[in-house]
């Protein structure tokens, strides 16, 4: 039921609807780690497939499930994954969180799956064809609003900061102020609690 993952002596029991905030070693990302204070840059979530296997879900590309070899691959050398765990989902029965695990795949393959990732960073975004485009943190807080009792709460983004960087990234145009989220929003959401890092 649970995927065991070792880190030094220690051993993490993660599962499913836990997510997994990790800093990405490129440019880009020490950019967002920067404009957010904070150490990370992507984030995944954990989803059971139907081969029965834990699995990461992000949206990276697409959206789509990953192995934690693959969730990893991109991981700034000598830094670790911080593991947050839904506080709705602490006290479930085995039986409500199998039901919640199934319900998780079902709602990620026919709503998620697939959509395109969001290289403006704009909340409410679609693509040409009206599918809505979904960054990584974007993508883990609207499936989990799925199944939380509380909904999340987007926040004014700022580009400040970084400002130059920004300014080139999204050709002078850029989104300041526009609602959204980051990886570094589900360390500082009380709805979530850190059951520990790999």
């Amino acid at each position: 039921m649970f995927l065991i993952l070792s880190f030094n002596l220690y051993a993490l029991v993660v599962r499913s609807g836990d997510v997994l905030l990790i800093s990405f070693n490129c440019y880009e990302c020490k950019v967002i780690e920067s404009e957010t204070n904070s150490f990370f840059s992507h984030s995944g979530i954990v989803i059971r497939d139907e081969k029965n296997r834990l699995m990461i879900g992000q949206s990276l590309g697409s959206v789509a499930l990953y192995s934690l070899e693959e969730f990893t691959k991109n991981k700034t050398p000598g830094t670790n994954i911080s593991v947050y765990r839904p506080k709705d989902f602490i006290a479930m029965t085995d039986l409500d969180f199998q039901n919640l695990e199934k319900n998780m795949l079902e709602i990620f393959n026919l709503r998620f799956k697939g959509l395109l990732f969001d290289s403006k960073y704009i909340w409410n975004n679609v693509d040409d064809k009206g599918r809505e485009l979904l960054y990584c943190s974007e993508f883990i807080a609207k499936f989990l609003d799925h199944f939380l009792k509380s909904p999340t709460i987007p926040y004014p983004l700022t580009y400040t900061k970084n400002y130059d960087y920004w300014f080139k990234y999204f050709n002078g145009d850029i989104p300041e102020g526009e609602l959204g989220n980051s990886p570094a929003s589900f360390s500082r959401d009380d709805r979530f609690i850190l059951i520990g890092t790999i």
